[in-house]
């Protein structure tokens, strides 16, 4: 990236590295970068003050014991969904497996039609609203 400043900006910049305020150009633009994004930081949120209390609150709500390592996390994700996906294709197979053991019950003649059944128990126990 290429950046360019006024000769007035350069050379100001260039006497703070020569003071010893930067250890090079690079840092010293990044430093007044940085202090950019403050000062707009500080304007949207109502001033420094309200700035500072809101960096405070959010580094005392950063509980690092409650961090989770992601790739452990994703690990885990991938893990449940291959179980999922495995128990699914187990759960097609019990499905297949009932199909072909009607089929061939059907096959050989070994079922009963369910309306025969249905009116057989309705004569034994009555008439009811299934």
């Amino acid at each position: 990236m290429t950046v360019t400043l006024s000769a007035e900006d350069a050379a100001d910049l260039q006497a703070r590295v020569e003071r010893g305020e930067f250890a090079s150009l690079d840092e010293g633009v990044a430093a007044e970068l940085a202090e950019l994004n403050y000062r707009r930081a500080a304007e949207i949120v109502g001033g420094a003050d309200k700035l500072e209390a809101l960096l405070d609150r959010l580094e005392v709500e950063d509980d690092p014991s409650s961090d989770v390592d992601a790739f452990e996390f994703l690990g885990g994700l991938r893990a449940e969904y291959a179980r999922m996906t495995k128990d699914s294709e187990t759960a097609a197979n019990d499905v297949d497996a009932v199909r072909k053991s009607i089929e061939a019950s059907i096959a050989e003649g070994d079922y009963e039609d369910a309306e025969i059944v249905r009116n057989r128990l309705r004569q034994r126990y009555g008439e009811t609203d299934d």
